[in-house]
């Protein structure tokens, strides 16, 4: 079958990069790759393609790079590519009904949850936000609805205990990209219509916003550690100490019922090197964090820094 994917960021690669492999061993034609255009990055905001843009001009594949994937002049370029799939993963743009209706056998997508569970943008966040122990990855038929199409195939997995969404994100798309030739061998099949959703097992994930970072210290521990894994790398986990912002880069749940102060209050043991936060229940141990203009550091460093010259050792939510 003639395949385009469609993609942007770097953790969608091993998917286009699956697709590739089926191209070389001749199972597949990987005809073309559709990514967002290039964006302003770095220091000195120079257009700068994304990671799957990088892949498919270092492969020599054909790419188009549209504003909106509803640009008439785009569907144009796209038919004559004369796709029977198209592949999505983390493309990031709503499709039309024009789109869907260029690909002669189907547009289907690559969705780090396991449907019905976890429909949208942010299925990885909220899977770790929820404490979920195993998750998974489904590929299924693009349909108007978000993420309500027919299941192709879908595999699960097991969620590390100390897991980030930097790593979980591309740990799944990784899985996702092992799919690849079951799904287009169930797709080779014209009567194969997929496994519908159970409609009452459908839940939704959330938009997540830059203020969802901020610490609350009468939060118990363990949620705080939860949203630390779920909002890495963006949009982090933030406090303030004295007006000053600081970002905490490495922390674990103490559940303890001693109490070492009011909420946020932290003392330093010298002997582990590390940090202990008062929350709303147990203490959060922090063992690296980064004061806004500054490097990250260690918990020590801190300390012998800022930390110990401190009237008040206290973090707190807002300045």
């Amino acid at each position: 079958m003639r395949i385009v994917f469609l993609g942007s960021p770097a953790e969608a690669l091993p998917v286009l990069q699956a697709l590739r492999e089926l191209d070389r061993s001749g199972k597949h034609q990987l005809v073309g790759v559709v990514t967002q255009p290039a964006r302003p990055a770095g220091r000195n905001r120079q257009l700068t393609d994304c990671p799957i843009a990088q892949y498919a001009t270092s492969e020599s594949l054909p790419l188009l790079k549209p504003e909106s994937a509803k640009d008439p002049a785009f569907l144009s370029d796209l038919a004559a590519w004369k796709p029977d799939v198209c592949v999505t993963a983390a493309y990031g743009q709503i499709l039309s009904d024009a789109f869907l209706a260029t690909p002669t056998r189907a547009t289907i997508n690559v969705h780090p949850s396991l449907l019905p569970k976890y429909r949208g943008a942010t299925p990885v966040p909220a899977a770790l936000l929820a404490g979920d122990e195993v998750t998974g990855v489904t590929v299924l038929f693009t349909v108007k609805a978000l993420d309500a199409g027919n299941i192709i195939c879908q595999t699960s997995s097991k969620i590390g205990d100390c897991e980030t969404n930097r790593e979980l994100t591309p740990r799944l798309f990784t899985a996702g990209g092992s799919l690849m030739e079951d799904a287009l061998q169930r797709l080779a099949d014209p009567k194969f219509v997929g496994i519908p959703q159970d409609a009452n097992l459908v839940t939704h994930c959330r938009k997540i916003k830059k203020e969802d970072g901020r610490v609350d210290w009468s939060e118990p521990a363990s949620t705080i550690t939860r949203k630390f894994r779920a909002f890495q790398p963006w949009p982090s986990l933030q406090t303030f100490c004295q007006n000053n912002l600081v970002t905490l880069t490495s922390v674990e749940c103490h559940h303890t019922s001693t109490r070492i102060g009011e909420l946020g209050a932290f003392s330093y043991d010298k002997q582990r090197k590390l940090l202990e936060v008062q929350t709303g229940e147990g203490t959060l141990i922090v063992h690296r964090l980064q004061p806004a203009g500054s490097k990250e550091m260690d918990a020590a460093s801190f300390w012998n820094g800022a930390g110990q010259k401190l009237a008040v050792k206290t973090f707190s939510t807002t300045v």
